[in-house]
């Protein structure tokens, strides 16, 4: 069975968070983009309509204008939800310096090799 270190699993909570917060961010730029394009296609709904162009067409896009701004509201929600998650991996990183950083630091300094840690497991 493979032993988790202290370093090791600060290094995969760290690469979380970064991980969580580009994609977060790219997923953010997609809801916005999708927003924009919703906006656009809004504004070509109503400008068929102005021409009376028939109702079946100008409804279709005003119904791909509110689906896309039903897929930029889900994204936009999507990344606060990985933002709060990065958050949270950065507070675990955070919390485990502190609890454990110290103890980490001197067992690095020591001359003396540590046994393995099923050494000091009770039986």
């Amino acid at each position: 069975m493979a032993e988790t270190t202290y370093r090791a699993l600060r290094a995969k909570v760290q690469k979380l968070a970064y991980s969580v917060a580009r994609d977060g961010e790219a997923i953010r730029q997609v809801g916005q983009r999708a927003d924009q394009n919703a906006r656009r296609v809004a504004y070509v709904a109503d400008q068929l309509a102005a021409l009376e162009v028939d109702t079946l067409t100008t409804g279709e896009a005003k119904d791909v204008s509110r689906i896309m701004r039903g897929v930029s509201t889900a994204a936009i929600a999507s990344a606060s939800a990985a933002d709060s998650v990065g958050a949270a991996a950065r507070g675990v990183d955070a919390q485990a310096q502190k609890s454990h950083g110290a103890i980490d630091e001197q067992v690095g300094a020591m001359t003396v090799r540590m046994a393995r840690a099923s050494f000091y497991e009770q039986e």
